[in-house]
């Protein structure tokens, strides 16, 4: 237990480290930064977009992150604003997806009917499809915690913070998601 403190530590101390570089314009520390979270929030991405869509929301993301990381006030709180921005960069997507939406429906409603709507899977492959149609089935709310909380592995104030509710709203959301999931996978077939 005290060996996986001090690993957890020393990752913790290295991450600081590296956001401090990035801060100070290091290159070479962005784009270790990049490949130690971009499969990551990529991952949460697809969790919440279809995947063509996340993908090119996750470039939004670490443009952001790219061009605001001097501004972060917090360097050891680097993982959790991380999420923040690529859950605001999805939610700007979602907004402008449904005002494009909108628009193609005006266009249906005047005879036009080609409106175009991806239906790529919103998980990883690894996902089973039993388990992402259970996941599918959720509230946007309930399978946002659930990821964070079983792909990302954070803590409950880390997703407090992420997704800006309380620690008692997100154990109350993990609670109602993981017996949603449970009675959609027992009584399923598959």
């Amino acid at each position: 237990m005290v060996r996986r403190e001090r690993v957890h530590d020393a990752e913790a101390l290295r991450l600081h480290l590296l956001v401090l570089r990035c801060q100070a314009g290091d290159e070479q520390a962005f784009a270790a930064l990049y490949r130690a979270f971009n499969p990551r929030t990529l991952r949460y991405l697809r969790g919440l977009l279809d995947t063509r869509s996340a993908e090119d929301v996750h470039q939004e993301v670490w443009l952001t992150v790219y061009q605001k990381i001097a501004t972060l006030a917090n360097p050891r709180g680097f993982r959790t604003w991380l999420y923040q921005v690529t859950r605001h960069r999805a939610i700007d997507f979602l907004r402008r997806e449904k005002r494009q939406s909108d628009l193609l429906q005006t266009v249906e409603e005047d005879g036009v009917d080609e409106a175009v709507h991806p239906t790529d899977d919103p998980l990883p492959s690894t996902v089973s499809p039993h388990v992402q149609a259970a996941l599918d089935r959720l509230s946007p709310a309930h399978r946002d915690v659930l990821i964070l909380q079983f792909w990302e592995e954070m803590s409950y104030a880390e997703i407090a913070l992420v997704v800006g509710c309380s620690v008692g709203t997100v154990r109350s959301r993990l609670h109602h998601a993981k017996r949603n999931i449970r009675d959609v996978l027992t009584t399923s077939p598959g």
